[in-house]
């Protein structure tokens, strides 16, 4: 009996021990997923308000543009290149909704002027599709699932 007990003691460490690993592993991956959702998160946290501010003020100056930049730096270390080209593109036209308010407000009326004007609208309708672009691109990123 004792000797039946001993050599079962082995295969059930053995057991016990690759359920702990097991056990840790996936404790561990989790753990890996929500440390990166919380550095994620700001970056979907200034992109929103870059997008709010625009939708507010229909233009975006100097500043928030930085700011923008600032708060969206860790993108190529956290994302795909999906997201990367995105905020780069949302900052591309930020700069260029910047430069089309400048130029509005020194252009006489004329032609000049109807076609920055219409440009500029362009611009505004694109930025406002941008909160459901944006919610979409960046949900693959910060969902948190069971696996």
């Amino acid at each position: 009996m004792t000797e039946t007990l001993s050599g079962l003691l082995t295969p059930v460490l053995a057991i016990v021990a690759t359920v702990i690993l097991v056990l840790q592993y996936v404790l561990a991956k989790r753990r890996w997923r929500l440390d990166l959702y919380d550095k994620r998160y700001p970056v979907f946290l200034a992109t929103m308000q870059y997008l709010s501010f625009i939708g507010q003020h229909a233009s975006v100056d100097d500043e928030e543009l930085f700011k923008f930049l600032r708060n969206s730096k860790d993108k190529e270390f956290l994302f795909g290149n999906n997201v990367q080209e995105y905020l780069e593109q949302l900052y591309k036209k930020g700069v260029r909704l910047n430069y089309l308010n400048r130029r509005l407000d020194h252009e006489a009326v004329d032609e000049k002027r109807t076609k920055l004007a219409d440009e500029l609208e362009e611009t505004l309708n694109w930025f406002s599709k941008q909160f459901e672009v944006s919610k979409a691109l960046f949900g693959e990123y910060l969902k948190i699932d069971k696996r």
